[in-house]
Formats: C-alpha cells, sequence, structure tokens
C-alpha cells in the first residue's frame, strides 16, 4: 500500500485479498463432486465389472484360507510359524457358484459406495444452493449413517459366509474351525455420522423458530 501525490492511499499492485481456507467456495464444491464421480467410476469397475471379467478369462480366484500346518514350510533360522494362519490362496477352475459366493461382498460394497456418493452428491447440490439445513439433509446424513455401520456389518458378514462356505465344498482341505471376524470401525463411523446428523436436525430446529420469529 501506497500514497500519491494527492495524499490518498492506493493498492499495491501485488495485493491480493485474503482467502477463508475454512470456507467452502465453488471450486471446493466442484472438487469434491469429481471426487465422488471418481468413487463412482471405480466401485463399477472394481467393484462390479472386474469380477464378472475375471469370470469370463476364467482367471485364478483369490480366497481367503486359513491353515493349521505347522510343518514342510520353509521358515528362516529362529523363526517359527504362528497357527492358525490366515493366507491368501489362488483357486484354479473356480466354478460359478464358489465365484459368485466370493463375489458378493465386492457387490455389497459397490453398491453401498454408490448409494453413498449419491446422497453425498445431493447434499452438496443443497449446501450449494445455500440451503444446508433441511430436513430432507439430515434424513441423508442419517441414511448414510446407517448404510456404513449396518452395511458394514453384513458385507463383514458375508466376507466370513463365503470363505467358510468355499471351505466346506472340498475344493480346500478342511480347516480345523470356521470363524468370523468383525470389526466395530463401521459402527464407530455410523456413531460419528450420525452426531453430524443429529447437528444438522438443531440447525434445522434453529432454522424454524427463527423463521417463526420473523
Amino acid at each position: 500500500m501506497g500514497v500519491n501525490a494527492s495524499g490518498t492511499t492506493r493498492q499495491a499492485w501485488f495485493a491480493f485479498d485474503r482467502r477463508d481456507w475454512l470456507a467452502f467456495d465453488r471450486s471446493d464444491y466442484v472438487g469434491a463432486k469429481i471426487i465422488l464421480g471418481i468413487v463412482l467410476v471405480g466401485s463399477v469397475l472394481f467393484g462390479l465389472i472386474d469380477p464378472i471379467l475375471n469370470a469370463v478369462n476364467k482367471a485364478p480366484l483369490p480366497v481367503t484360507y486359513t491353515s493349521s500346518v505347522t510343518s514342510g514350510i520353509p521358515l528362516p533360522r529362529g523363526a517359527t510359524l504362528d497357527s492358525p494362519a490366515t493366507v491368501q490362496v489362488l483357486l484354479t477352475d473356480a466354478t460359478f457358484g464358489e465365484r459368485l459366493t466370493q463375489a458378493i461382498p465386492a457387490f455389497m460394497v459397490a453398491g453401498l459406495t454408490i448409494a453413498i456418493a449419491l446422497l453425498l452428491f445431493q447434499l452438496l447440490r443443497s449446501t450449494q444452493a445455500g440451503e444446508p439445513f433441511t430436513r430432507r439433509n439430515v434424513l441423508r446424513i442419517n441414511l448414510i449413517a446407517l448404510i456404513v455401520g449396518v452395511g458394514g456389518m453384513l458385507v463383514q458378514l458375508a466376507g466370513g459366509v463365503a470363505d467358510n462356505a468355499i471351505q466346506t465344498t472340498g475344493r480346500l482341505p478342511r480347516p480345523d474351525t470356521l470363524t468370523l471376524t468383525f470389526i466395530p470401525l463401521p459402527l464407530v463411523i455410523m456413531i460419528v455420522i450420525a452426531l453430524v446428523g443429529e447437528a444438522f436436525r438443531r440447525g434445522v430446529v434453529l432454522r424454524d423458530d427463527v423463521e417463526g420469529l420473523v
């Protein structure tokens, strides 16, 4: 900033307006929508089309297998085998039923991801229009929370059932025990998203109260 001959101040040529990096402007909305579009395309390609292409090309089917074998495996000096161990094996000449069983969790993940991305698209569109605190957005956030929590647990269940089912067909040595592993992370994320939904709900109530006073 400088002073000209008349005594008035002038803005330097190199000065620029400060940007509020916490504000979500138009470029942020566009970037978020591009990312969601990439997620949608990736879910379709890797979750839906990839298993079909592998079946058509008769590619080996990766299967999770738990083994309690403790001998016949070369190990480094001083190392021991932690048994039972879970490994991934490639099953050749997999049948249609085996491929379908193993593909169900991937199909579920793809479907859940597409549903969440579409809900986020709608949430971004209404927020960009200047109407973030609406009952529809509260419903969308709560739906996202349910999809992440319940859907995430169902995907884990489907994956465990798929692995146990293929291990009892006789194609693989029958394991000593059949196990199902659950990680509570989807439920934790569901609670966090539900809290965001509650904040939006309170914003809707506050907006309705303000409009009622005007």
